[in-house]
Parts: C-alpha cells; sequence; structure tokens
C-alpha cells in the first residue's frame, strides 16, 4: 500500500467536562436517557472549536444509552475499556487489544447493572472484537463521514464507579483533528487502515470509546493513544470499518472481503511514511493505480494503471488505506460505486467486488 501520513505534533492544553446521566429505571438505555454537563471543555487560547452545552449534551445524549464499559479479568488483574453497542441482541464491539487474554468479561451498562459478555468473533487485521451480553441495549448510530482536519473533535470515554450499583460517568474530552482519512504509524492496524488522529488526552483504559460528531452519531473508535512529549494524539478506527467488521464477525464468525483486483499507491509520492513526529507537505488526494490484476472486476470495467480513485460509494477516498478501508467490509459480490479521476476527467463506474485470486499479487488485502 501506498506511504501512510505524517503527523505535526503540538503541545496542547485539552479541557475535560464531567458529565451525569439520569435513565428510565428499568430502561437504562432507553430514549429518556438525559445528559447535563458540570463543567465546560477548554483548550488552549486559539486552538479550541467551543461546542455549545446544550449541543454537547445533545450529543451525549444521543450516544450515551449505546455506550458500555467492561471490565477484563486477567491473571495479572483487572482493567477496563469501553465498548460499543453495535446491533439489537446485545451486540457489542470494542478493540482486540483491550481484551486480548482475557478470562472475563463483564459488562456494565449505563445503568449500572452487570452482565456476562461471552466473545463472539475477532478479526485480527483491523484489531476488533465482538462480545455478547444477555440484555438489548439500543444501537449506536454509525457515521461514514470522516471528520476534516483542522476542526473540532468531541470523544466520550467513561469512568467506572467504584460501588457495584454506580452507573459509569461519562467523561468528555475536546481536541483538533490532526489528520484524517489517512494511515498513521501509531501500530499495526493505524498503518494499514485509514484513521482519525485527534489531539486529546484520552487513554488507554479508554480504548473503545466513541468519536461523536454534531448528530451524535459514532464517528469512530478509539483503536490507540501515542503519547508525545506532554502532547497525546488519540486514534480511531472510522465507524464504518467497526460497524461492518462487527456485523460479519456477528453473522459469520469471521471477516471475508471483496477484491478489487489493483494495486495502489498514494497520489502524493513525496509523502514519507510516518514515524508519528513530522507532516507530509502536501496531503494524498486519492488513490493511484498503479497495476491492475488481469480478469480482476477493476480489470473487467477497464480501470487502468494511472486512474486515481477519490471516492468509494460517495464516501472520499484520500489514500490508498482509506481505498483498504471503505472496501474492507464488503464480501464479494458487492457492488459498490467507484469515482476516479482519469487524465483530469471524473468518472464513475459501478464494480462488483470479487473473491480474492489466490494467484495475484497482495491479493489477501483488499483492494
Amino acid at each position: 500500500m501506498g506511504g501512510t501520513a505524517c503527523i505535526v505534533l503540538a503541545l496542547v492544553v485539552t479541557g475535560v467536562v464531567m458529565v451525569t446521566t439520569s435513565t428510565a429505571e428499568h430502561d437504562p438505555g432507553g430514549p429518556t436517557t438525559t445528559v447535563s454537563l458540570t463543567a465546560a471543555p477548554t483548550t488552549e487560547p486559539g486552538g479550541g472549536h467551543p461546542v455549545a452545552m446544550a449541543s454537547l449534551a445533545a450529543m451525549m445524549s444521543s450516544i450515551r444509552p449505546s455506550t458500555v464499559v467492561m471490565t477484563i479479568g486477567r491473571s495479572s488483574g483487572t482493567t477496563v475499556t469501553t465498548g460499543l453497542v453495535a446491533e439489537s441482541g446485545g451486540i457489542i464491539v470494542t478493540t482486540w487489544a483491550a481484551l486480548s487474554g482475557a478470562k472475563s468479561i463483564i459488562v456494565i451498562e449505563p445503568g449500572g447493572s452487570r452482565q456476562v459478555a461471552t466473545l463472539v468473533g475477532v478479526d485480527h487485521p483491523s484489531g476488533l472484537a465482538v462480545v455478547r451480553i444477555s440484555d438489548d441495549l439500543p444501537a449506536a448510530t454509525f457515521d461514514n463521514g470522516d471528520p476534516t482536519a483542522g476542526t473540532g473533535a468531541i470523544a466520550m470515554a467513561l469512568e467506572l464507579g467504584h460501588p457495584t450499583h454506580e452507573s459509569p460517568t461519562p467523561v468528555v474530552y475536546s481536541g483538533t483533528v490532526v489528520s484524517a482519512g489517512q494511515a498513521v504509524a501509531a501500530d499495526a492496524v493505524t498503518s494499514t487502515f485509514a484513521a482519525t488522529a485527534v489531539r486529546a488526552p484520552l487513554s488507554h483504559d479508554d480504548l473503545g470509546c466513541p468519536l461523536v460528531n454534531g448528530a451524535g452519531h459514532v464517528s469512530g473508535m478509539l483503536e490507540k493513544t501515542v503519547q508525545d512529549g506532554a502532547s497525546t494524539i488519540s486514534v480511531f478506527l472510522p465507524a464504518g470499518l467497526v460497524l461492518g467488521v462487527a456485523q460479519q464477525l456477528v453473522s459469520s464468525g469471521s471477516v471475508i472481503h471483496g477484491w478489487l483486483g489493483v494495486d495502489t499507491s498514494d497520489t502524493d509520492p513525496t509523502t514519507p511514511t510516518s514515524t508519528y513526529v513530522g507532516a507530509a507537505s502536501t496531503p494524498a488526494t486519492g488513490a493511484r493505480l498503479d497495476s491492475v490484476n488481469p480478469g480482476g472486476p477493476a480489470a473487467l470495467n477497464a480501470m487502468q494503471p494511472g486512474d486515481i480513485i477519490t471516492a468509494i460509494d460517495d464516501y472520499p477516498v484520500r489514500s490508498s488505506a482509506e481505498l483498504t478501508t471503505r472496501l474492507y467490509p464488503d464480501r464479494p459480490g458487492t457492488p459498490v460505486q467507484v469515482t476516479l479521476n482519469r487524465g483530469g476527467a471524473p468518472m464513475t463506474m459501478t464494480v462488483t467486488l470479487a473473491a480474492a485470486d489466490p494467484d495475484a499479487q497482495g491479493s489477501n488485502a483488499s483492494p
């Protein structure tokens, strides 16, 4: 795949707002959930993107019923992580990094009740895992759009109350998006898939927590945090990837992705491989086709080396990693709308993804 994007890190003071919630007595995730804010997020002068308190409360009220805390029991002790309800029926998605080695998984619901969870499946390439509980919580709404670099972003983490009956306490973080739609060299997952990097001081205990857009929908899930001096970069996997992988794990226990039949690179060949400090002078704006596999879906639709894919199903493709990310959850036989640029002229075509050709180079991974 093409080179990864680099990120400029700068010291920033990012504020935290504590949130209190109230819910219906027997419906901890029901529509009566309300959120009140006890403080406003703050940022360093000139670096913030303030959000009205009423808007913040509405955003948190929307996502809170679908966000849970999990305690992970291991022989070495207990850790905590966050999960999101991906589907009805008690289906919860989180990161495998948070669950790996677990001997027990206990889910703490928004109202404070506790449920034993069972592991449904793991997808190691994307670093995502799904568990199931017997209760039926409302599913979060996942948004396939990405934030824009330079804009403000809001993430909601959860703090676990000490008494066994106490509900988890939401904590809101605000920060600035420093990269979106490009790979981030934070770990093997974010180096392969496109991610959203936000300058906000979350921690390893917050893995699985949602990045929330203005409508209160999930736009990403925290996969990794990386410290650079006094600044923390929190890296989120896109919501479309998270939901698509979760749905495949539930339906079949594994992820089988379709194959476009191309080898690609970023449109800016001077973009250096990220070592997490530094920035590309010109962000990539698409995925260039370096080669087209004979007999593959792209070749059958007359795609050519030099074509630049700029969108899949009307969602932007800004890098080779983002092309991988957009296609990864789609099974063979899925039709996708591909928008590309050929010699300055835009073109759109519908392509049906195929099963990977085992003889084709690089066929074991999208695209």
